[in-house]
């Protein structure tokens, strides 16, 4: 891990306003990284603002820009929540077109270019570094699938954690602690874990275009979305359009596994993200457990220890 993340500098503020469209461009392609950006004016004025306050391993942002905008974007090294307060903003990632609601925060695509417009938009950011909410996770490849919504629980956690948190952080006069500094930044990493959907590699394993391929793709979406219930093989292959043998004829030929095994393998991953994310104060193993589905607190450590090479204790107490 970074020297940095360990020991935070102290907090930077930065704050401009302007109405000069090519000093606004300048700025925010140097944080945005926007590649041929195209602006249109739509007012006679093309106010634009922009406030954040940030240490290297958390930024809270606002920004205005009113002028409409066009531009491809990519971002490495850190993830970014966003929500809308006004105005419109459609991002266009992986072909797929996707509507920014107002109030509603996503976090935006990493790692890979996508496109951006934009027309006199308001909105709110939080930028957390890659590698340090990675190691809150325990998970070197952690990564959030970008541009779904939460659900109304994951919103709730979200909003209570920038509710708690932002003024504390945004007033750079108020002395602030090492300690307190990282655990604000912690609570918004654990809010975004338990909050946003994660990418899960699934996504890349199955290749292909077929309807085969398309009904193991529902499959495999609808065990993650539902591991936490009680579902077995009937449940996963009605949600796919298949046959209980059918579903496992195909999970065998593409993933090499059967339904049991791979309903318990997103259960233990779910698990370990829980667990990892979270102090003895906050939860317990047998409750972790039962959430996603493990009746029996024995075996369900032994199998834990047999995919992580430790207990679910330990996990716990490393967090």
């Amino acid at each position: 891990m970074l020297p940095s993340l360990e020991q935070p500098s102290e907090r930077y503020r930065r704050r401009l306003v302007g109405n000069d469209v090519d000093e606004a461009l300048a700025f925010f392609t140097g944080d945005y990284d926007f590649r041929a950006p195209v602006v249109r004016r739509t007012h006679e004025n093309a106010y634009w603002d922009f406030a954040g306050v940030g240490d290297e391993r958390m930024s809270l942002r606002s920004s205005r820009f009113l002028v409409d905008l066009r531009s491809e974007s990519r971002v490495d090294d850190q993830f970014l929540v966003a929500w809308l307060r006004h105005g419109s903003s459609r991002i266009t990632s992986g072909g797929e077109e996707h509507e920014l609601q107002a109030g509603v925060p996503v976090v935006l695509p990493f790692a890979e270019p996508y496109e951006l417009h934009h027309r006199d938009i308001a909105l709110n950011l939080v930028h957390l570094d890659r590698d340090f909410v990675r190691a809150i996770a325990g998970d070197d490849d952690f990564a959030f699938d970008t541009m779904r919504r939460p659900t109304s629980e994951g919103a709730a956690l979200w909003q209570a954690v920038v509710r708690r948190h932002s003024s504390t952080w945004l007033d750079v006069e108020r002395p602030m602690s090492p300690i307190e500094q990282r655990d604000i930044a912690e609570a918004f990493a654990t809010a975004a874990i338990r909050a946003f959907p994660r990418r899960d590699r699934w996504r890349a394993a199955v290749s292909g275009s077929g309807p085969e391929h398309e009904r193991l793709r529902r499959a495999l979406e609808f065990v993650h979305e539902h591991a936490r219930e009680s579902i077995g093989t009937p449940e996963i292959a009605s949600a796919a359009g298949l046959s209980p043998r059918g579903l496992q004829q195909s999970l065998r030929r593409h993933l090499d596994q059967t339904p049991g095994e791979l309903l318990r393998g997103v259960r233990l991953d779910g698990a370990r993200t829980d667990l990892v994310s979270s102090g003895f104060d906050e939860t317990t193993v047998a409750e972790v457990a039962r959430t996603w589905g493990f009746g029996h607190l024995g075996r369900f450590s032994a199998t834990y220890r047999t995919r992580f090479g430790e207990l679910p204790s330990e996990s716990l107490r490393g967090s």
